[in-house]
């Protein structure tokens, strides 16, 4: 079951086209208490504090035979990978950006100068902690219900793009969702739900909303199956207009030893290029009226950590999973985080070992390059 397809509204380069995410890596995480579609909250934790969640739903690193995993740095599990799932649904196709493999991609013609300018402007990478991201994966006999949004776009089950203001929207959201900063107001609030056997993905964003129901900003859907990617100028959970949930680092991937995927990182809006962008990204960022900055760096841009990077330093193992997937797969720009530092996003709560994880933090933009890139001008920004 999926979302119907819905019809009367005209977008054009609006607010709702403009970016409905935030980076909500960039908050101070806050609780992430399970809350039902009433709107109350099972776990009281109202401070920002992380708080104990349910399993909220495994991402999967899907290798075939008995998933033995060998060590990420240094070293593959035996057989090709099959790409991450997620409730035994793929997360995108193999061809999606973030699933394809850079590791051997030419460097693009502005790598350094990208570089140049993110040492400048991005600030230190930063990995923060606990994760502020989770998703929770439904079964397909999960009931709809209304969600009280100002906009809802994305793609019909058969695969159409369709937008409104909001009217009829639903979502298969189940008693015990778990979203980011549940019980914190004045701060960034992304839902993810994959619905099972229909693998459909549905992210729901909003600063301050009213419940787990209603307040959102936008709700938008789409085929974990398919290549899908947002028409020209559309915003999305995030304001790149990519999907969240491939770009977060996840603990269930982390534990299993391998990221199959690039992930997530939310920079510094004085180093985001005007008026291009690079798919999987829909839109541009920066204010509009004035020329892109000639060395910021788009929307969707890819970067990849260099195949020469020592990682001999790092103890323990969670860190290197991140490591061997920055080399393989790179990171992607799809978000302002509103600050002077730059950070990934991570899932999962107090899952992931956050000594082990901090060492993210030695890296540094010289550490990195940017593979071959096709960029997308368009005045579709903020």
């Amino acid at each position: 079951m999926g979302v119907a397809r819905l019809t009367g509204f005209s977008c054009v380069v609006t607010a709702l086209a403009c970016g409905c995410g935030s980076g909500g890596s960039h908050e101070a995480p806050a609780d992430a208490a399970p809350v039902d579609a009433t709107g109350s909250s099972d776990v009281a934790a109202q401070d920002g504090t992380s708080v104990g969640a349910p399993d909220a739903g495994s991402i999967e690193a899907n290798f075939p035979g008995d998933g033995a995993m060998g060590a990420m740095e240094g070293g593959s599990p035996e057989g090709a990978p099959a790409g991450p799932t997620v409730g035994g649904c793929p997360m995108f196709p193999p061809d999606y950006p973030y699933n394809v493999d850079v590791s051997g991609a030419p460097l693009d013609p502005g790598s350094a100068t990208y570089i140049t300018n993110l040492e400048a402007r991005a600030g230190a990478i930063v990995a923060e902690y606990p994760g502020g991201e989770y998703v929770n994966v439904v079964p397909s006999s999960q009931a709809f219900v209304a969600v009280g949004t100002t906009a809802a776009y994305g793609f019909t089950p058969s695969d159409v793009f369709f937008q409104n203001g909001g009217a009829d929207a639903s979502a298969p959201i189940p008693s015990g969702v778990v979203y980011e900063n549940a019980g914190t107001p004045n701060a960034d609030h992304h839902m993810m739900i994959v619905q099972q056997g229909a693998c459909r993905l549905f992210e729901l964003y909003s600063w301050n909303p009213s419940s787990p129901t209603s307040g959102w900003t936008a709700l938008v859907t789409w085929n974990l199956t398919k290549n899908e990617q947002l028409p020209d100028g559309w915003g999305s959970t995030t304001a790149a207009g990519t999907p969240l949930l491939p770009g977060v680092i996840w603990y269930d991937e982390v534990n299993a030893g391998a990221i199959l995927h690039a992930v997530d990182i939310v920079i510094p809006g004085a180093a985001i290029a005007q008026y291009e962008y690079v798919k999987p990204a829909a839109r541009s960022g920066g204010a509009c009226g004035s020329a892109y900055p000639a060395d910021g760096f788009p929307y969707g841009g890819r970067l990849r950590l260099k195949a020469s990077f020592d990682s001999s330093s790092f103890t323990g193992t969670q860190a290197l999973v991140v490591i061997a997937a920055l080399k393989k797969y790179g990171m992607i720009n799809t978000d302002d985080s509103g600050e002077s530092r730059s950070s990934f996003r991570l899932g999962d709560g107090n899952k992931l070992d956050q000594t082990d994880m901090a060492q993210l933090g030695h890296l540094t933009w010289a550490d990195f390059e940017v593979p071959d890139m096709t960029v997308v001008q368009s005045k579709a920004c903020n």
